[in-house]
C-alpha cells in the first residue's frame, strides 16, 4: 500500500468515526406552562394527557404537590416543611413522594384527599428518590454532598425490611422485577441481586443521576457531566454510548425518559432537549428552548412535560 493510499485509509477511518457521534439540530415547538409560584420544580408524572402530578419546593422551607387537569386547573398543597425530590406513581394511581423530611408521604387512589407520613430514618433527612413494583415491594435512597448514602427496602405500608449504607450519594433507581433493580449515584452503579444484596459494577468517572428501564432487559443511565450508558442483559453489563463531556462542557443532564427500547429523551441546564430514535446510536439536539436548568422530564403519546428552576412548567411536541 502507497503512503498516498494509507493516509487516505485513515482520513476516511476519522471521517466515518466522527460521523458516527454526529448530532443533528432541530427546532422544538414548546410553550409555557403558566405556573403561579417560583418553587424550584423536581419531578413530574403525567398520569394521563389531562392529568399531571408534580412536586418540589425550597430546600429547607417549603415542599409542594400540585396537580394540573386539563393543563388548566391547577391545585397545590403545602404537604412538608422542606423540598420534595421524587413522586412515584403506581399503577393503581397512588402517590408516594419524599424529600428534604426523611418521611415517606403517600396518597393513595382510595383516599384521594389525604396525604400521610411515614418517618424511614431519624438521623438523615434528604430522600432523593422512590419507587415501588407493588404495595409490599419498594425501594427509596438517600445521598447529600457526594456521600451518605443509604438504601432502604420497603414492604407493605411503607415498613422498613433492610437498610444497606454506602459511601456515595445515591440519587435515582429504577426498580425492573422482584430480583433485579438499578441505582445510581456518585460515581456508583448499584445492581440488586438474587439475594437482595447489592453489587457495585465496575463503572466509574460520572455522578450518576438518573436510570430508566423501558423494558425489563433494556436500560440507560445517564451522568450529571454527560455520560450515556446502556445495558441489552437487564443491567449486568452495561456500554458507553457516550462519556462525560462529549458534547459540551457547558451542560449537565438531570434526567432521561424513555418511552420504548429505541426512543427517549434526556434533559437537563441551560434548555437542553435531547432525543433518540435508534436506542442511543444518534441524539438529535433540540433548539430554541428557554434557558433554564430543567430538573425532570416524562413524555405520553404527543405530549412532553418539563419542569425545573423558578416554578417552570414547559410542554413541548415530542415528534421533533
Amino acid at each position: 500500500m502507497t503512503k498516498k493510499s494509507v493516509f487516505f485509509s485513515i482520513a476516511l477511518g476519522l471521517l466515518l468515526l466522527s460521523s458516527c457521534h454526529k448530532e443533528s439540530k432541530v427546532t422544538v415547538s414548546w410553550a409555557f406552562f403558566d405556573f403561579p409560584y417560583d418553587y424550584d420544580l423536581t419531578c413530574v408524572k403525567m398520569q394521563s394527557l389531562d392529568n399531571w402530578h408534580i412536586v418540589g419546593g425550597e430546600a429547607w422551607a417549603t415542599g409542594i404537590y400540585a396537580n394540573i387537569i386539563h393543563q388548566d386547573s391547577v391545585s397545590i398543597d403545602s404537604i412538608a416543611p422542606k423540598r420534595l425530590n421524587a413522586i412515584h406513581l403506581d399503577n393503581a394511581n397512588s402517590l408516594t413522594a419524599v424529600g428534604y423530611t426523611g418521611y415517606i408521604l403517600s396518597k393513595p387512589a382510595s383516599s384521594p384527599a389525604s396525604w400521610y407520613s411515614n418517618k424511614l430514618f431519624s438521623s438523615f433527612d434528604v430522600l432523593r428518590d422512590i419507587t415501588y413494583l407493588d404495595d409490599s415491594t419498594g425501594l427509596a435512597v438517600t445521598g447529600v454532598a457526594y456521600q451518605n448514602g443509604y438504601i432502604f427496602k420497603l414492604g407493605a405500608n411503607q415498613s422498613i425490611m433492610q437498610i444497606d449504607s454506602f459511601n456515595h450519594s445515591l440519587r435515582a433507581i429504577d426498580y425492573i422485577s422482584k430480583s433485579n433493580a438499578i441505582i445510581v449515584g456518585y460515581g456508583i452503579i448499584l445492581k440488586m441481586q438474587s439475594d437482595g444484596t447489592w453489587k457495585r459494577l465496575h463503572n466509574f468517572g460520572d455522578f450518576y443521576v438518573d436510570v430508566d428501564f423501558p423494558s425489563p432487559l433494556v436500560g440507560y443511565i445517564i451522568g450529571n457531566a454527560g455520560a450515556i450508558l446502556k445495558t441489552t442483559d437487564g443491567g449486568k453489563n452495561w456500554t458507553y454510548l457516550q462519556k462525560k463531556n462529549t458534547y459540551s462542557k457547558r451542560t449537565a443532564f438531570r434526567a432521561l425518559k424513555f418511552t420504548d427500547d429505541q426512543t427517549g429523551f434526556i434533559t437537563g441546564e441551560h434548555g437542553l432537549l435531547w432525543k433518540t430514535t435508534n436506542g442511543g446510536k444518534n441524539w438529535t439536539i433540540g433548539e430554541t428552548l428557554p434557558d433554564i436548568e430543567f430538573h425532570d422530564i416524562d413524555v405520553l403519546d404527543d405530549v412532553g412535560v418539563l419542569v425545573g428552576k423558578n416554578g417552570t412548567i414547559v410542554t413541548f411536541n415530542p415528534n421533533f
